[in-house]
């Protein structure tokens, strides 16, 4: 009858839902999230020098956490990380996986601009992410020139335990994937990648 008891118990405790939850602050490590098929393939004559990012945020949080059907207050959620060498990152991991030169003398610099990332935890038993990004992207050739320029948003979710590093992390990261993919198949940049 204990143990019957005692198995009651836990359960109950890993499914009740907490009243409040705290502000968390999460590294920011890249990781490709998109499968292979899900970039595309870049005209052969695709090429950039290099690839710059800005952290244009005027709200360095990076989202909130909240309970569900309850009236508390949602806590922040930020990073000690350095957002734009993340993306950064992410950005180039893209291109290679897209296949667009970097690094080539003579062609344009891909420079882009985080405007925004915004991630919701709702908290219940277990808890449901959602990640938001918006960035402008541009292609600027050697003398300064902007051949293209648009923004783009993107958005991924995810699922699990409450206050999850690696969730946020994956969700983050899908989210830039996303972003990436939309930038890398647009008509404009696809031309203006060759020609700028």
């Amino acid at each position: 009858m204990r143990r019957v008891v005692l198995v009651v118990a836990v359960i109950a405790i890993a499914c009740s839902t907490p009243s409040t939850v705290a502000p968390l602050s999460v590294p920011l490590a890249y990781k490709t999230m998109a499968t292979a098929a899900e970039f595309p393939t870049a005209p052969s004559c695709a090429a950039v020098s290099d690839v710059r990012v800005v952290d244009n945020r005027s709200d360095k949080s990076i989202g909130k956490r909240s309970v569900e059907g309850r009236n508390a207050e949602a806590a922040t959620v930020t990073t000690t990380s350095d957002v734009s060498a993340w993306a950064r990152t992410g950005a180039l991991e893209a291109l290679r996986r897209s296949a667009v030169t970097t690094s080539k003398a003579g062609a344009p610099v891909l420079r882009i601009s985080i405007d925004d990332i915004n991630t919701i935890e709702n908290v219940l038993h277990r808890s449901g992410y959602e990640g938001h990004m918006t960035i402008t992207a541009a292609l600027v050739n050697a003398s300064g020139r902007t051949c293209w320029q648009e923004s783009f948003n993107s958005s991924a979710e995810n699922y699990g335990y409450a206050g999850s590093v690696e969730n946020y992390q994956e969700t983050l990261n899908h989210a830039l994937d996303r972003a990436m993919i939309r930038i890398l198949s647009n008509a404009g940049f696809k031309t203006a990648v060759c020609s700028c």
